[in-house]
């Protein structure tokens, strides 16, 4: 358990930060070309607002019991504090995220130039790769708490296999915590992590370092278990209801999740090339390999089990990116101790050139081999979309929604009520009572069985506008068409029954802020108004 010592000993300073600046730089750059906010952000950022207004963790006030239409309770919890301060959720959650990704990679610098490698090739190569991995750059934003998830997983892992320094055992727990309150799922990686560590540790004999370790573990599972508790009494169910909205644990979600792990590795072949880079690694024990890798596969596992994610750019496999990373440097390391430095660099380069062409829309391989392995199931299209398609769409998506939200604040009555797929930026701008056709806020929706037809994850058990009906809802769908009236008759006759018939055009002329004068909203009221 002991990390590495001499003749592998600690890189210098001046190549620690060389080794910082090699994937800094590259996901800075990236960063800033990807981003935005998606939708489902503002989900949180809903529940945030109703918090910091003293509302209570809700997404609609006053329903008894409220429904945990979230996954990132301390996220949330941080967006609330930043409202109370008078801060926009949309602009802090991506000053977080970004500083969570340079925490990220300090974090990466220090632990890979003490516990994998010295030698620079070895150490720069690593992180480059690292900084050029689009996943990174596109989760750096993203309005959610990935990258904050993922730098706590990573320092949870580096801190436990370093040497203890200092309260070594209280810096464990408070990482650790992080990991188990960002997500709820949190505590699969926790697991992951320290239970490798305690037996590694036990079976070394170290009963100090043991006991200690030992002590965090517990309390990380008080930590679980309070949590735990808190939502059955306020929500009344064990699980966040995002967890019940999808299709759970089966044969279909495993095949979906490998589908969603095999199209990964198709867009991304650096990844794969990273782990061949494994023969020619030296030093497995000293350099604890096999827990780097068990972090990558556990987060490979836990795919396969929920079914993938419908988002851009593999969002579930970002916290085992690092760890890849770790692995490729390890394998540079190898060839760099064997004397062929210059193949080293070589293989690294590749590495990146085999990951950065997503981030432009470029396939390594023909576009039908992912499409084999699709897993957007909504339509055709998603399922032939490239990784930056499905970015490119999520952002104008939710502007669109957004927009949306905004409109109907303006066009609403109050008591009236929507029924909508997406309700991020639409209930977060609007206010209004949402009925979600997804189920992500709306329990009875995410209590039903999955739908018999292949689904995209996250659409499992979506239900048509009239599942509402006995609810009463005053709109019952909408949509932005871009263009006048004009372009929406000659639509409509050229494409019948693509959009519904109650959609009608509304009138925004006496809206100042109207953001999209060039367009027509469209809404379908359950009766005219």
């Amino acid at each position: 358990m002991d990390p590495p010592t001499p003749p592998l000993g600690a890189a210098p300073r001046n190549l620690r930060i060389l080794t910082f600046l090699a994937a800094l730089l590259p996901l800075g750059w990236l960063a800033w070309k990807f981003a935005f906010v998606t939708d489902d952000a503002f989900i949180t950022f809903r529940y945030a607002l109703n918090w910091a207004e003293g509302l209570g963790l809700v997404y609609h006030p006053g329903d008894a019991p409220p429904v945990e239409g979230y996954s990132e309770f301390l996220w949330a919890i941080l967006m609330g504090v930043g409202i109370r301060l008078g801060v926009p959720p949309d602009g802090l959650s991506q000053v977080l995220g970004l500083t969570s990704a340079v925490l990220l990679l300090a974090g990466w610098a220090r632990y890979a130039s003490r516990c994998i490698a010295t030698g620079p090739v070895a150490l720069v190569g690593g992180a480059l790769f690292l900084g050029c991995l689009p996943p990174l750059a596109v989760w750096s934003t993203g309005g959610m708490a990935t990258m904050a998830f993922c730098a706590a997983v990573f320092w949870l892992f580096a801190l436990t296999w370093s040497k203890p320094r200092g309260r070594w055992g209280i810096k464990v727990f408070t990482v650790g915590a992080l990991v188990v309150l960002l997500r709820a799922d949190g505590a699969w990686w926790v697991a992951w992590i320290l239970g490798p560590a305690l037996g590694g540790v036990w079976a070394g004999g170290d009963k100090s370092r043991f006991k200690t370790l030992l002590s965090a573990t517990v309390a990380l599972v008080v930590v679980w278990t309070l949590h735990v508790a808190w939502r059955y009494g306020f929500y009344g169910d064990w699980l966040p209801n995002t967890a019940r909205a999808k299709v759970g644990i089966s044969m279909r979600a495993a095949e979906r999740g490998y589908n969603y792990l095999m199209h990964f590795m198709l867009v991304f072949p650096g990844v794969l090339l990273a782990f061949i880079s494994l023969g020619s690694a030296r030093g497995w024990r000293e350099r604890h390999l096999g827990p780097v890798l068990g972090v990558v596969l556990g987060t490979a596992l836990h795919v396969v089990l929920t079914g993938g994610d419908f988002m851009a750019f593999g969002r579930f496999l970002v916290p085992a990116l690092p760890f890849v990373a770790l692995l490729l440097c390890a394998g540079l390391s190898g060839l760099e101790e064997q004397g062929s430095p210059v193949a080293a660099a070589g293989y690294a380069f590749v590495c990146c050139g085999l990951v950065l062409p997503a981030a432009f829309d470029r396939d390594i391989f023909p576009a039908r081999w992912r499409t084999a392995f699709g897993f957007r199931h909504n339509t055709p299209q998603a399922m032939e979309r490239s990784e930056w398609g499905q970015w490119f769409r999520m952002r104008e998506q939710a502007s669109e929604w957004a927009d949306m939200g905004r409109a109907l604040e303006y066009l609403a009555d109050p008591g009236d009520s929507v029924v909508y797929g997406a309700v991020g930026g639409l209930g977060y701008y609007s206010g209004l009572r949402v009925y979600d056709r997804n189920g992500l806020v709306t329990r009875e929706v995410a209590l039903r069985a999955p739908l018999p037809q292949a689904t995209s994850p996250g659409h499992d058990k979506t239900v048509p506008p009239e599942f509402f009906s006995r609810y009463h809802p005053t709109i019952l769908d909408g949509v932005w068409f871009p263009g006048g009236l004009g372009a929406l008759r000659l639509y409509r006759e050229k494409n019948p029954g693509v959009l519904r018939e109650g959609l009608k055009p509304q009138d925004l002329v006496g809206w100042d802020l109207n953001p999209r004068p060039d367009q027509v909203l469209l809404l379908e009221y359950r009766e005219e108004k």
